[in-house]
């Protein structure tokens, strides 16, 4: 049933299947449920079990700090509006988290706080579920963004757990973050996102399902919004509504109509 499972993985997921991903729901196939036909296959994509097995889920805070930074010179001029952010494909949720510990940061120095809110989503369950805890092992912690790491010590709290030691977010943190479980290759629930931060994903989708994705992520921008993806992806977003530019060496795509 390998063809079933990347057929299924291209066509609701939007992506091309890892062969040893494949591989491993199989053997999860077998093991969970005895079987890997067709009725079992179609079961573990409608659950969101599949999608642990298939998508990729790397994540930490404050991943490529040069994205940060570019927020944090344009949140001055948010201050009468406040901002509206959507992390897509969040994975664990470091990106959320980091979005909202910058925000504070820069809070902090101002008369008059700018608000926000984030919405966060990603297609697997299991790692929305992990982002709604915000309990992260030390990995989440990397060199790349330690320039910023000082913004985490108000909400990242180290404790020792049985085997390890983990960080857990400060519950204060998650007040203006949204956590959800959703599918890139629909619409987006909500619109009118100042940002979209849709970094280290992209490159995941085949070519046929880009155009829809960036559509889908467009439409939920803004006029004016601003779409920022992972360094390594900016030319392969290539959509009608969305012009590239550029801000001290930032690439990213504001919509323009």
């Amino acid at each position: 049933m390998t063809n079933l499972i990347g057929q299924m993985a291209e066509e609701l997921f939007g992506i091309k299947a890892d062969p040893d991903d494949v591989k491993g729901l199989r053997e999860y196939l077998w093991k969970t449920y005895g079987s890997e036909g067709p009725e079992v296959i179609k079961k573990v994509f409608s659950s969101g079990e599949a999608a642990g097995f298939l998508t990729v889920n790397e994540t930490y805070f404050f991943r490529e700090p040069a994205h940060f930074a570019f927020l944090r010179d344009l949140l001055p001029s948010f201050e009468k509006t406040g901002v509206r952010i959507c992390s897509a494909a969040v994975a664990a949720g470091c990106e959320a988290y980091s979005l909202a510990m910058l925000i504070e940061a820069c809070n902090r120095g101002i008369d008059k706080p700018i608000s926000y809110y984030i919405d966060a989503f990603d297609i697997n369950p299991l790692v929305i579920e992990t982002a709604c805890k915000g309990v992260y092992g030390s990995r989440s912690m990397r060199e790349d963004g330690s320039c910023f790491h000082y913004m985490a010590e108000p909400y990242l709290k180290k404790q020792e757990s049985k085997y390890k030691a983990e960080y857990r977010i400060d519950s204060s943190l998650k007040k203006n973050i949204c956590f959800f479980v959703h599918n890139l290759m629909n619409e987006l629930p909500s619109k009118e996102y100042d940002f979209i931060f849709f970094r280290n994903a992209f490159i995941y989708f085949t070519n046929p399902n880009k155009g829809r994705i960036l559509s889908n992520l467009s439409a939920a921008l803004k006029k004016g919004g601003i779409l920022v993806v992972g360094v390594s992806e900016t030319a392969g977003v290539q959509h009608p509504d969305l012009e590239s530019k550029n801000k001290n060496d930032v690439f990213f795509f504001e919509k323009t109509r």
